[in-house]
């Protein structure tokens, strides 16, 4: 089946109050309060900031202290002409310019300067698990992608594609957006022309509970940014074996920013080194991510640790996962 436009909105909404496979006790407890009331939403939790605009002495106290990341920010040629999208961006759908959608700024271009001949219009992106779309829309305007697959759980992918619509506009979301659950819905999504001359970008949006859909996905690069830290393990694996398939069939960059380990509300703890990754995965980048160690509040001391350390990795997936060599054993 395939939705497009305000149906896609329309679908995830009837949608909400069911189960999601697959959903942690950390989404458990952040989703408890969501509700979607068609204009807007409450309960808003976990996944990124969503204040009004900063204004007047406020406006100024934020940008002092984002000061620091974009200092982190100009070792990237790309930076400035992607942080005046942010800014665009955030404008358009009535949301603060924050410390969370910065730091997306701060990853792509990082990747633009890390793989500057896979980001283009004619490449096909994925992110799985995005807070307000954030770096799907800047994918898609900065024109670092001509599609870009979009996964998440319902909740989120509502939210999501809500946020999408406020900065697309309604009328380039009825024409751009669709959302997929079947193989013959992705086949027809994909399909769908691409107008590279204008930048006029696709989504492909995907509900986790049909994550497989992605095996079937001409993906060239994807991106988890701190979201598989709440996933229980057996999701985190489920995800790079979806990955692998497509990397069966073409490269595949990979990358992935996450905490080193988190306990979940129900006591699991995940691990970035128990993640599935391969020996023959070609390491590109392994470090712990500058932008993701500490966050800033407005009052004393200003900068603070994370809870823990942020590790990205970025690599070109070998195309054989480790289920499958433990099944040819």
């Amino acid at each position: 089946m395939i939705y497009s436009g305000q149906a896609v909105i329309d679908y995830l909404a009837s949608e909400v109050t069911k189960e999601d496979p697959g959903e942690s006790s950390h989404w458990r407890k952040f989703h408890s309060t969501f509700r979607f009331k068609g204009d807007g939403f409450e309960g808003l939790q976990g996944f990124g900031g969503c204040a009004k605009p900063y204004r007047g002495l406020r406006y100024m106290g934020h940008r002092f202290l984002q000061r620091r990341y974009r200092l982190i920010g100009s070792e990237f040629p790309e930076f400035d002409k992607i942080d005046k999208l942010g800014e665009e961006i955030t404008t358009c759908e009535g949301r603060a310019y924050d410390l969370d959608v910065l730091r997306q700024v701060l990853t792509l271009s990082f990747l633009s300067y890390c793989l500057p001949n896979a980001l283009s219009m004619q490449a096909t992106g994925c992110v799985i698990g995005d807070g307000f779309a954030s770096m799907t829309s800047l994918l898609l305007a900065s024109r670092s992608a001509g599609r870009v697959v979009l996964i998440n759980l319902t909740k989120t992918l509502l939210v999501d594609l809500y946020y999408i619509k406020l900065w697309m506009g309604a009328a380039a979301f009825e024409s751009r957006v669709d959302l997929v659950t079947d193989e013959g819905g992705l086949q027809r999504a994909l399909a769908l022309s691409i107008d590279i001359d204008t930048g006029g970008g696709r989504v492909v949006a995907i509900q986790a509970s049909h994550h497989e859909l992605l095996k079937e996905c001409p993906v060239d690069f994807a991106f988890n940014i701190v979201s598989m830290q709440e996933m229980d393990l057996p999701v985190v694996m489920a995800y790079f074996d979806d990955l692998r398939a497509v990397a069966v069939k073409r490269e595949v960059f990979f990358y992935c920013c996450n905490r080193e380990e988190k306990v979940l509300p129900d006591g699991t703890r995940t691990c970035f080194s128990e993640y599935p990754w391969h020996e023959d995965d070609k390491i590109l980048v392994d470090e712990l991510c500058p932008w993701h160690q500490f966050y800033y509040v407005l009052r004393p001391p200003f900068y603070r640790p994370y809870d823990g350390l942020i590790r990205h990795r970025l690599v070109t997936l070998h195309k054989v996962g480790l289920n499958e060599e433990k099944l040819k054993q």
